[in-house]
């Protein structure tokens, strides 16, 4: 089992948090609106999955993006061992979650495996967006009713954020209260459907309306 300690110091959550700011902005606002320890849990999910994502931007041979996913692999495996963690702030604050029973490992790499695909198939559109974005719902509710619409739907946000020219989708019931700051950026989409890109202030003023009215 893992080491329950909490091994993250405020500053290194604060440096994590300002990293997934400048890098995923989107799903930053939104997880302004959890409660702060879910807020923290969304914070070190998308931080993962951030590192997950950038070796396509560090590695283009395969055997070294094969090193690099292992990594994380073996990162994980020490932290269910209850070893003490590598010396990565991301992993220290993995670990604090996985102790509190806030992520799951099992998901965590499951999570990996696909975005190991996709830097092998050269395919970002096989990134795990559903998945990781149904991982952030959990963390909010174990039960919401909308597994459904995110399966729908992540695909289809992750690819107007990539620029690429899919209309606005499909229309869907409100999202439960529960789960509305893991799922508010979605309602970005009727920005990044235009052709200019969405200023900051219309971003944050999107996002809150889906949080305050749960339409996306």
């Amino acid at each position: 089992m893992p080491a329950s300690a909490t091994l993250t110091s405020p500053e290194i959550w604060a440096n994590i948090d300002d990293r997934l700011r400048k890098a995923d902005e989107d799903r930053w606002i939104s997880s302004r609106y959890a409660p702060a320890r879910e807020r923290r849990t969304l914070i070190a999910l998308y931080a993962f999955a951030l590192e997950l994502a950038r070796v396509r931007l560090v590695v283009t041979e395969p055997g070294l993006g094969a090193i690099r996913f292992q990594w994380w692999r073996d990162a994980l495996d020490e932290i269910e061992s209850g070893a003490t963690p590598r010396a990565h702030d991301v992993v220290g604050a993995l670990s604090d979650q996985i102790a509190a029973d806030q992520l799951r490992i099992d998901t965590l790499k499951r999570l990996i495996d696909q975005y190991e695909d996709a830097f092998e198939a050269s395919d970002r559109s096989q990134q795990p967006e559903t998945l990781l974005t149904a991982t952030a719902a959990r963390v909010l509710a174990d039960a919401h009713g909308w597994g459904q619409h995110i399966h729908m739907l992540a695909p289809h946000v992750a690819a107007l954020r990539r620029g690429e020219s899919v209309g606005y989708g499909p229309v869907v019931p409100k999202v439960p209260k529960s789960i509305r700051p893991a799922i508010a950026h979605f309602r970005l989409r009727r920005l990044y459907g235009k052709t200019t890109e969405p200023g900051r202030i219309a971003k944050r003023l999107s996002i809150l309306r889906a949080v305050m009215s749960g339409q996306v």
